[in-house]
């Protein structure tokens, strides 16, 4: 502590701040600064964690409902819906049918500028 931050208190007011709560608590700590200072501290991030830890678990609940397991009878319904049977030959020769709308179609090579060279090797 410097000269300048010190506050200057009269006998009588020195003697009225050390026995305030301030005071007392001030002297408490430059004598075992760890029991009256770092033990609070850490008992209050402490209980701030699992305090803090109740608003968490709320999101987390509201993502659990969201996505939740299938029963039974839910995987049945599903298994058991009229769906369209994929057959490979079938989905390969519709494929195929897009190339009968280009049948005409044929790579072209792109005409070259007078002077540039054809690259030919």
């Amino acid at each position: 502590m410097g000269f300048g931050t010190k506050k200057f208190r009269s006998a009588r007011q020195q003697a009225a701040y050390e026995k305030s709560f301030l005071g007392t608590y001030q002297r408490l700590v430059k004598k075992n600064s760890f029991l009256f200072l770092g033990v609070p501290m850490m008992g209050s991030i402490a209980l701030g964690s699992v305090l803090l830890s109740n608003f968490t678990a709320i999101r987390y609940e509201q993502r659990d409902e969201r996505v939740k397991e299938m029963d039974e009878t839910e995987a049945l319904s599903l298994a058991t819906q009229t769906r369209r049977k994929v057959d490979m030959k079938e989905e390969y020769y519709k494929l195929q049918g897009l190339m009968e709308k280009n049948e005409g179609w044929e790579p072209k090579r792109v005409e070259r500028l007078p002077g540039e060279s054809e690259n030919v090797w």
